[in-house]
């Protein structure tokens, strides 16, 4: 450890920080004896901690495996594929095993047996449906729970699923993979190529078509596949966008505009859907849903600038493409967030038709109306209820007030405009209120705020040079003892003013204060300790923390990563400490640590990794999602976690 006592003047002054030797100073021990850890809290007193107020753990916020989402309603995971019943209702499957069931307009969050992206389902009935997805996952649904079976050969992502009935069922994915299921097993069928199969469609068990990138359309049997032409305007390896059967008819959609083309009496008939309205260079079409000759939709995507888009759902009914206007109005009361994000269309006739994509989007349509069925009642229609989409490519962080009676999410994406928003779980309402900080340096009449766990405070007087709050991390331990940092500098705030407390250091990382002479500081392979008068070094070679959190000033952890992976230090008072584990093992880097005591401290990060401290040991937690996390505080007596694409999922206490 090398130490830097520099003076709090030469800091004022920004003067760059030099080693020294021979400086260490100790806190005087508190009245009345030795600061001892504080005890932790007992099962009766966090069952009598207040929660955010009517945070819902049914209904449209579903739950799994004891944990509940709470910025997205129904839930937030990516969907990829939609297998519909007349009678029964839908099956939609998605991101980290994701299987969604609407029936009566009640959602349900089936339990699965994988947390692999699932991108294919089909059911010969509503107790018998299939789902595949990555690393050869193969899922059965009995109709009361998912299980897993195996799938033959060496293990690849597996893509498409489609049959005629319980005895007929055909799969595909990557690397020329493909399955056949008789009704007892699956097999393996040659399908004569490496290349990856996007799409099965299946019209008999001698006549199952195949899409193959860089090689077109396939022919299969049981007994392998041979080449199919496609219609004589299409390139012979062109890859088809999507396959539709009706009846005896198939539909296959080629091109940009797409057109769907129709297979008939084993040749390619003269009758199609002509291609939707446009093209031009700024014109993005969806794969189109296509019910026959009278019925396909589409959505468009017309871009007048970088920045400026809108998009449209189109109706074919046999002669003309019809922008629909009406039938979705009550998506404009949310600028059509659900139709920005949706990507694929399916259902089971003209009257069920189910548009699904990003960040959970559900659309149905029901013969005369578009309804969307994804509610963003959560943290992003707080923040941005006029935005015409919702951006997935930012993170939460997140903080709870002592009591557990607030949370607070912050945004954390480096250049986007979310960073200028701290939203608010509030106790009186149960919902998320949004606290805007508005980003130019220059505007002093409006308010900013920063986020700890102590509140969402105004920060007075800010001057040029002072903390950018949109940009900052934050931790107080009192309302006269806050430390702001971005990525170069860390400012003090002692109830007066602001000071610049450090910079000089390289690229800063977190913050944690214990008290004015207890601030902590991660940098790049090192951490720097404050004691009132002077920073010490504390090299790390090779681990850079993400973040800090401490029962008390002498225990405290640090997480990140280290070579790329994930790796805790533990301070004890003495030195910093690698502390190894076998529940690290494979984990990419740690991106968040919180706790209630020395023997209760949670760590998450990539991959929806979830961890433990019980005074003794590492633990691993199982969480149903795969999304990277940023975020987990304590929120009373329950545990909150956070992270990409805004998501916000809270674990329920056992009642005792």
């Amino acid at each position: 450890m090398s130490r830097l006592c520099l003076p709090r003047a030469v800091l004022a002054l920004s003067l760059l920080l030099a080693g020294t030797t021979g400086c260490k100073r100790e806190d005087p021990p508190p009245p009345g004896g030795e600061e001892k850890a504080p005890v932790c809290p007992t099962a009766a007193e966090l069952d009598a901690l207040p929660l955010p107020a009517s945070v819902p753990t049914t209904g449209t916020r579903l739950c799994r495996d004891g944990w509940c989402w709470v910025s997205h309603e129904p839930q937030g995971h990516d969907l990829h594929a939609v297998w519909s019943h007349p009678t029964e209702g839908a099956w939609l499957v998605g991101q980290a095993g994701t299987v969604l069931h609407w029936k009566l307009d009640t959602w349900t969050w089936q339990s699965t047996p994988t947390r692999n992206t699932l991108r294919g389902v089909w059911g010969a009935s509503p107790d018998d449906i299939w789902a595949v997805g990555d690393e050869g996952t193969l899922l059965h649904f009995d109709g009361t729970g998912w299980t897993t079976v195996p799938a033959p050969g060496d293990t690849v992502d597996l893509l498409s699923i489609e049959g005629l009935s319980s005895r007929e069922v055909w799969a595909a994915g990557k690397g020329g993979r493909l399955l056949r299921w008789d009704g007892s097993a699956w097999a393996l069928v040659p399908s004569g190529t490496s290349a990856e199969l996007k799409e099965v469609s299946v019209l008999s068990a001698d006549d199952v078509w195949v899409s193959a990138q860089g090689v077109g359309l396939l022919r299969c049997t049981p007994g392998g596949c041979t080449a199919q032409a496609g219609p004589s305007e299409v390139g012979a390896t062109e890859l088809p966008r999507d396959m539709w059967e009706r009846g005896s008819e198939r539909w296959v959609v080629f091109g940009h505009p797409p057109v769907s083309y129709l297979w008939k009496d084993g040749a390619w008939s003269v009758e199609r859907i002509a291609p939707p309205p446009g093209p031009d260079f700024a014109t993005t079409y969806s794969d189109p849903w296509v019910g026959g000759a009278n019925d396909a939709w589409v959505f468009i995507t017309q871009r007048a600038s970088p920045s400026i888009a809108t998009r449209w759902i189109y109706h074919w009914d046999g002669g003309t493409w019809t922008r629909l206007e009406e039938p979705f109005a009550n998506l404009a009361d949310r600028r059509h967030v659900s139709l920005w994000s949706a990507q694929t269309l399916g259902g089971s006739s003209p009257s069920d038709l189910w548009a699904i994509g990003n960040q959970g989007a559900v659309l149905h349509w029901d013969g005369s109306t578009w309804r969307d069925l994804r509610h963003l009642r959560g943290f992003l229609s707080a923040y941005s209820p006029s935005s015409p989409t919702v951006l997935g490519n930012y993170t939460l962080g997140l903080t709870a007030s002592p009591d557990g009676a607030r949370v607070w999410a912050n945004p954390t994406a480096g250049g986007s405009r979310l960073d200028v928003a701290a939203s608010t779980w509030a106790t009186s309402e149960g919902d998320w209120h949004a606290h805007l900080i508005p980003p130019p340096r220059g505007v002093v009449s409006s308010p900013r705020f920063t986020v700890s766990g102590t509140g969402v405070q105004p920060l007075e007087g800010l001057q040029p040079g002072d903390p950018e709050p949109w940009r900052t991390r934050i931790h107080a331990s009192a309302r006269d003892n806050v430390w702001a940092m971005d990525s170069q500098r860390l400012w003090a705030w002692e109830g007066q003013a602001w000071r610049i407390a450090l910079e000089g250091q390289g690229e800063l990382f977190a913050v944690w204060t214990h008290g004015p002479k207890d601030t902590w500081v991660a940098g790049a392979e090192k951490l720097l300790h404050w004691d009132g008068e002077g920073w010490q070094e504390h090299p790390t070679p090779g681990f850079t923390a993400s973040a800090l959190w401490g029962a008390w000033r002498r225990d405290l952890w640090a997480v990140g990563n280290k070579g790329g992976m994930a790796a805790l230090f533990h301070w004890e008072g003495e030195q910093w400490s690698e502390v190894s584990s076998d529940a690290l093992q494979g984990l990419g880097p740690l991106q968040a640590v919180a706790g209630r005591c020395a023997s209760e401290v949670y760590a998450a990060g990539s991959g929806g990794a979830l961890l433990n401290w019980d005074g003794a040991t590492w633990r691993r937690m199982s969480v149903p999602t795969t999304l990277d996390l940023y975020g987990v505080t304590p929120v009373g007596k329950e545990l909150w976690i956070s992270g990409a694409n805004g998501a916000v999922l809270r674990q329920p206490r056992p009642a005792p």
